[in-house]
């Protein structure tokens, strides 16, 4: 009899966690689904469990019964209003769960980050970036995956005018950026959880950092 594999998936509202989780609703791999988030998404679906959380309780949940955790929270510092409110989402609950899949029966944490993430960088955004990672990388965790995308092609929910600006203007310039600079070429966030899923299913352990022109190979 196959094995059936569980799926915990936290950030399935947002780009790359919606997409994502339409690819392991539609994967054999995983016999169910749970995805945490704030309010319910209204999809129906016989491997889908919902879980209403308060994030900031994380860290009161004992341990959770699943095979891989998606990681795909996170905001930006103009949503999140402040600096202090945007690292704890993108440091604090990302290294919340990660102690969370630590300390359960969890083989692999997949979470998102970004390219330029460094923790001795003088932008806030990817000091925290970084800081997660090595975080991240401190647990015990059998197989650890940093996915470090560039800019991501997607159509969001909420509209980001820089973002927008440079999605158009990104396909002229990805022909431009070779050799070192290959890695900083825009990136369909279908591509990104594409690789995530594939990583995910992979028996390899360890500690993996992708950058983002790893992803588009891997996501084929």
């Amino acid at each position: 009899m196959e094995q059936s594999h569980k799926a915990l998936l936290v950030g399935a509202s947002g780009l790359i966690g919606g997409q994502l989780l339409e690819l392991l609703l539609n994967d054999e791999y995983y016999s169910e689904v749970e995805i945490w988030l704030r309010k319910p998404t209204g999809i129906s679906h016989p491997k889908l469990r919902e879980r209403i959380i308060d994030f900031s309780t994380i860290t009161d949940i004992p341990s959770v019964e699943i095979d891989h955790l998606f990681c795909c929270i996170g905001t930006t510092i103009k949503k999140a209003g402040t600096q202090d409110a945007f690292r704890k989402v993108d440091f604090e609950y990302v290294v919340n769960l990660a102690q969370l899949a630590e300390r359960s029966t969890c083989s692999k944490f997949i979470v998102i980050s970004s390219i330029g993430a460094d923790s001795k960088s003088s932008n806030f955004y990817l000091r925290v970036k970084g800081e997660m990672e090595e975080t991240v990388r401190s647990t015990r965790i059998p197989g650890i995956i940093i996915i470090r995308p560039s800019l991501l092609l997607g159509k969001r929910r909420e509209f980001r005018l820089g973002e927008k600006i440079f999605q158009f203007l990104m396909p002229s310039i990805n022909h431009l950026l070779i050799g070192k600079l290959k890695k900083y070429r825009g990136i369909e966030s279908l591509n990104v959880a594409k690789a995530m899923l594939s990583l995910a299913k992979n028996d390899t352990n360890g500690i993996s950092v992708i950058e983002s022109d790893k992803i588009n190979a891997l996501a084929l």
